[in-house]
């Protein structure tokens, strides 16, 4: 009997805005065709920091930064210094679940599986990178359809010749963060305004659906596709911010009302609160516990703020955000367009992030696609980005991940009628 395959593509900063954008503009036919083979996932949501590593490894181990311990950064107060987590990723992934089981993995330049588990030149659990470098989308899926096609692959100097996919093929492509962010890519310069920024990524995304039916084909072709489950997903969506910082303005404001706050280089003695931005969002560290008062004091002064969205708290964050117990006492969240970056942003250019509670961040998007996918074509339930490999390794290999919190969902294969939930993060 064949072994069941599951790939995993996720094409960083891909906003559901963006396919929103593409069907009004008829664009979006590769994915329609796409979803033909199963469902598009119109209900999908990132986590809380939406910043690219927390959001991979959330995905990978199906567990938000309480088990990963990954939430970009925070500031130790013992150390009294911001400490960057950069790929940290303390709770199991897919791979090492996946190869502690028995089954074969790879990577293509899924960078957070590189050296744990996936290292270059191990067939059993190979890490793949492309010769070129930078490599864009093209580059990479020329190296997955070459892998399917069961031609020669280097991974390291070892070559290798798949005679069918491995088990779980992890694939990243970075195209659309990168210009998500307003930054030179390739051919394209920064832009000046964000609509000459939407063209740039209708132009890009327009590539990746034919690269992405081009591999679908191939594995049709082959025989390969009906014992496959192919997820199509990202880590966070893009919101754009223009103009002045409102970080100098939160500073006067919560020093005026007799809260010292400092940023975390200018710390004194008299310091009350770090305010440690991150691009769109600031988070607040208080040096030792409020009063009852100057709590109360602090919500009024940066809720009452004109260009904040949310104030987000210690306990709301680490109840429906899964947040590590290391993270902020708040979470400042301003409204679209608004920031909290270090710099003020020319007047003739604009930003993008996507540490923000705004739609464009935190509504994404995802589509599972397969042999025995149920073609339901839209699935409006709101699931969550933990929620996907936790799932489909449970039902591709009756695989769990031994520190997942994400939801197991039934209905989403022939085989599998019931919509039940089980194993709910509240």
């Amino acid at each position: 009997m064949a072994h069941k395959k599951l790939v995993y593509i996720n094409i960083d900063g891909f906003s559901f805005s963006y396919l929103e954008r593409l069907k009004r503009k008829g664009k979006a036919g590769g994915f329609q065709r796409l979803q033909n083979d199963g469902f598009l996932f119109t209900g999908l949501r990132s986590g809380l920091v939406s910043i690219t590593n927390p959001m991979q490894s959330a995905i990978l181990c199906g567990a938000w930064s309480e088990k990963t311990h990954n939430f970009y950064q925070h500031y130790d107060l013992n150390e009294g210094r911001v400490i960057k987590h950069k790929r940290t990723f303390c709770a199991e992934n897919a791979a090492q679940a996946l190869l502690r089981t028995g089954h074969t993995v790879a990577s293509i330049h899924q960078f957070m599986l590189e050296n744990n588990p996936c290292r270059e030149g191990d067939a059993q659990c190979a890490y793949f990178r492309c010769g070129k470098d930078p490599s864009d989308s093209r580059d990479r899926f020329a190296l997955l359809k070459r892998m399917a096609l069961g031609q020669a692959v280097y991974t390291g100097e070892r070559k290798i010749v798949y005679s069918e996919l491995p088990d779980f093929t992890a694939f990243y492509i970075d195209d659309i963060d990168s210009l998500g962010h307003n930054n030179a890519y390739g051919s394209y310069p920064k832009r000046a305004t964000f609509e000459e920024r939407q063209r740039d990524i209708e132009e890009r995304l327009e590539v990746i659906q034919q690269e992405l039916e081009d591999f679908v084909d191939i594995c049709k072709q082959r025989g390969l596709f009906q014992n496959m489950a192919i997820l199509i997903t990202t880590d966070h969506g893009m919101t754009p911010f223009y103009g002045k910082s409102s970080l100098p303005d939160l500073l006067v404001r919560l020093n005026g009302a007799g809260i010292k706050a400092t940023l975390p280089e200018m710390r004194t003695t008299d310091t009350q609160v770090i305010v440690l931005p991150y691009t769109i969002e600031a988070s607040l560290y208080c040096i030792h516990p409020l009063t009852q008062e100057q709590r109360q004091t602090l919500l009024k002064v940066c809720r009452s703020a004109p260009y904040m969205q949310q104030v987000l708290e210690k306990e709301e964050m680490r109840h429906r955000y899964g947040m590590d117990s290391r993270g902020p006492d708040f979470l400042l969240c301003p409204h679209a367009g608004s920031h909290f970056y270090h710099k003020d942003v020319s007047e003739d250019t604009f930003g993008a992030s996507h540490d923000s509670l705004d739609e464009t961040s935190q509504h994404i998007f995802g589509m599972l696609i397969g042999g025995k996918v149920r073609h339901l074509v839209d699935y409006p339930e709101a699931v969550s980005a933990i929620d996907l490999l936790p799932t489909l390794l449970h039902t591709q290999f009756g695989c769990t991940m031994r520190d997942s919190t994400g939801k197991i969902w039934h209905g989403w294969f022939e085989d599998n009628q019931s919509m039940e939930r089980i194993g709910a993060f509240e």
